[in-house]
């Protein structure tokens, strides 16, 4: 068995063993496959496969494998197909073929299809019997519902400090430069983030105006006192 599938069941055993958590960290995954290697040693590939090769959202050095998430401080996760990844590992690989593993862990591979990466369920604000995914491929933006409109998703977390990481691909397509203020509000039961950007500040320019400039009301103000 390759190193990086040795590295991506060893995830997947402490996934499906523990589904209460997301993550875990480099040294439990590492602990996890010396279990099943038994008297055998673990191989001097492992830790750096761990740390560097598999990891989806860094840049390729020179694998481009895409098997685990590094979600911060030491922890990691297997990564799912709709996570987003590094432009370097576009094609990298996910899992390992279920036939290039050992019979005891094929089924893991199955799990990981069926249950781990499985895409997610239609929002419940969508119309029934509608897939928004297959809807958003078919019809032009002009005729999507409005709430649908320039709609898109990614996963992220929160770490001890309450940090989130915003995914690569939404910092670079809305021009999310380091220092970047972001207003953050609720409403109803989301939170809602909002780049305050040179372009957000200039929708604003004219939004308080109202039939009569300051001028003209304090003119007419005037007028009345008198």
């Amino acid at each position: 068995m390759k190193v990086a599938d040795e590295v991506w069941v060893s995830t997947a055993l402490l996934h499906r063993e523990h589904p209460e958590r997301e993550r875990f960290s480099v040294a439990e995954i590492k602990q996890r496959w010396r279990q099943e290697c038994g008297k055998q040693p673990v191989r001097t590939g492992f830790q750096i496969h761990l740390s560097s090769h598999c990891l989806a959202n860094r840049p390729k050095d020179p694998a481009t494998h895409r098997m685990l998430q590094d979600v911060g401080r030491g922890l990691r996760r297997l990564h799912r197909i709709s996570d987003p990844c590094h432009g370097d590992r576009q094609n990298g690989k996910v899992r390992p073929d279920k036939w290039d593993l050992p019979a005891e862990y094929q089924t893991l591979v199955d799990w990981y299809d069926t249950v781990y990466s499985k895409p997610p369920s239609p929002p419940a604000s969508a119309p029934a019997g509608i897939n928004p995914v297959s809807l958003w491929q078919s019809r032009p933006e002009s005729s999507l519902p409005a709430a649908w409109s320039g709609m898109q998703s990614a996963t992220a977390f929160i770490n001890s400090d309450g940090a989130v990481v915003i995914p690569e691909n939404l910092r670079r397509e809305l021009e999310l430069d380091e220092g970047t203020r972001i207003s953050i509000y609720r409403e109803d039961d989301r939170l809602v983030l909002q780049p305050i950007t040179e372009k957000f500040i200039h929708s604003l320019v004219g939004c308080c105006k109202g039939e009569d400039s300051l001028v003209e009301a304090r003119e007419r103000q005037h007028r009345l006192e008198k």
